[in-house]
């Protein structure tokens, strides 16, 4: 029986390995979506800022072309004003004057605000990309030292499975299949008695059972968590 133990236990400890690998699976990729995340969100912000600018600029170039347009009638009507003789048709040229004058001054008003957005928009956008280059792009050196922890562990997790199929072929088939259940609630499954107590639930064990497992005569699983449990002196063997 303790031959039988003994072999499970390096089995054992081909799956507490596999375990660890497992905690990085799940771990890993969770905080590799939580930085490329990260990334696209300050890229996004940077690419709407981008968009935002030539937006204003483009508002800004239909605004001057505005206010060029008014310039030119304007100037037309104050020529046009030395040559008419007829006092309401000059009255009336002077309306129109004075209304393309007040739409010029507001389309100036919208030029000046804009400017102003335009100026702010660049600000933020200076202030994202140094953010940015300072904060973010180093990242991505996060980001690819995670991916080759994960394809290292990968690998080695591959290599535990493939030494362990070949193991598990040589093993008493009926102790395998309580094992096999046992690990479900993950390693370890067999624990050593300490003193009088689970060396997993440390829990008083049953002085009868405590025997049962010192004889080394059968499988003697911990009645409150279902350990295989063995003696403190075959698990330091």
């Amino acid at each position: 029986m303790q031959k039988k133990i003994n072999e499970f236990l390096e089995l054992q400890k081909i799956d507490i390995d596999i375990a660890e690998f497992e905690k990085t699976f799940e771990t890993v990729p969770t905080k590799l979506n939580e930085l490329r995340n990260k990334i696209d969100l300050e890229e996004r912000k940077m690419v709407n800022l981008k968009e935002k600018i030539e937006s204003q600029n483009l508002e800004l170039k239909e605004l001057n072309l505005e206010v060029e347009s008014a310039n030119q009638k304007i100037e037309a009507l104050e020529e046009k004003l030395f040559s008419i003789n007829s006092t309401k048709e000059f009255e009336a040229l002077q309306k129109e004057t004075g209304d393309l004058k007040r739409l010029k001054l507001g389309i100036e008003d919208n030029q000046i605000k804009l400017m102003e957005n335009l100026e702010n928009s660049q600000k933020s956008l200076n202030e994202n990309e140094a953010k940015f280059n300072e904060e973010i792009e180093p990242l991505r050196q996060e980001i690819d030292e995670l991916q080759k922890n994960l394809d290292d562990c990968n690998l080695k997790k591959n290599k535990l499975l493939n030494e362990r199929e070949g193991k598990t072929k040589e093993l008493d088939k009926d102790l395998l299949k309580t094992y096999e259940n046992l690990l479900r609630n993950k390693p370890p499954v067999i624990v050593p008695i300490i003193g009088e107590s689970c060396g997993s639930c440390f829990i008083k064990i049953p002085p009868q059972t405590r025997i049962k497992v010192l004889q080394e005569e059968e499988t003697i699983l911990c009645p409150f968590c279902n350990k295989i449990l063995i003696s403190e002196t075959e698990n330091n063997d």
